[in-house]
This record gives C-alpha cells, sequence and structure tokens, in this order.
C-alpha cells in the first residue's frame, strides 16, 4: 500500500496523450457535458513533490498520510497540476480516503473517494468543480505507469 500512495500522483495523468475532446485542458472552452465521448480530458501526471506523514503507531496505521502534488502535461507542455491528500481509514483493508483537486486553465476539477490495496487502474469520483468545470460530475480513470507518474482520463458528465 504504500508503494501505491508513493505513485498517486492524482489524482487527481501518464502517457501525454487525449482520448476525444481536450478544450478544457487547453483552454479553448468548456466541456459539453451531455454523456458525449468528448468529454474527456486525458494529461500525464508526474509527481513533483510528495510526503508520507505517520501520524499514529510507527509505520502505516489509522490516520497516516500521505500528500503529493503534480505537473500535469498534454503532449509535453504543462496544462495543469493537482493536490492529493489520501488518510489511511484502514489497516486491515489497507484503505485510504482521497481527497484533490487537479488545476486546468479552465478552471478545477474535484475529486474523492477510497482506495484499497495496490491497484494499477483505480477510479475516483468526480466531485464538483469551477471555472469550465462549475458543477462538473463523472468518473477519474487512474493508470499507473510508474512510481511518479500516471494516465489521468478525466470522464465529464452532467
Amino acid at each position: 500500500m504504500l508503494k501505491r500512495l508513493g505513485s498517486m500522483g492524482a489524482v487527481l495523468g501518464v502517457a501525454a496523450l487525449a482520448v476525444g475532446s481536450v478544450a478544457p485542458a487547453t483552454g479553448n472552452g468548456s466541456a459539453d457535458r451531455h454523456g458525449n465521448d468528448r468529454d474527456k480530458i486525458a494529461v500525464l501526471s508526474d509527481n513533483t513533490e510528495e510526503e508520507f506523514v505517520d501520524v499514529g503507531a510507527p509505520n502505516f496505521s489509522l490516520g497516516d498520510a500521505f500528500i503529493f502534488t503534480s505537473k500535469l502535461t498534454k503532449h509535453g507542455k504543462q496544462v495543469g497540476r493537482t493536490g492529493v491528500v489520501c488518510t489511511v481509514t484502514s489497516t486491515a483493508a489497507e484503505e485510504t480516503q482521497c481527497v484533490g483537486t487537479a488545476r486546468l486553465r479552465g478552471g478545477q476539477i474535484t475529486i474523492q473517494g477510497l482506495l484499497a490495496g495496490e491497484p494499477s487502474v483505480f477510479k475516483f469520483p468526480i466531485t464538483g468543480g469551477t471555472g469550465a468545470y462549475e458543477g462538473a460530475e463523472g468518473t477519474l480513470v487512474v493508470r499507473e505507469i510508474s512510481d511518479t507518474k500516471e494516465l489521468l482520463t478525466f470522464h465529464l458528465s452532467d
């Protein structure tokens, strides 16, 4: 689980390629939120700062937290950044509660959810946004590429 937390750069993306429309990530407008396939934003996330905070019993225990930020890139150009905090909520299930925000040129997208174990692909609910992403809903899919890089795909819906 600790290895996984170290590679979650999230929240809040990885191969710098997109599937469908990326207008909000490039500042060209807002997303069309009618369930179309164009409502996807894919970016590469590369951790730039990270810290594990051991607050209780030694090692992995309730209340410990992993905090990180990452830069988001598309075709080699930076298009945003993330800030994420994951707090250990169950040692038995190796589970953390993660809250994160992705700042893109058109606004911000927020996510929140539980992560258990060490999956190489996982999903978080999109819980809202600002600017071009006002009222955003949907799912963030995270695909691990390395210990510090992921491909983030935001599937936006209304």
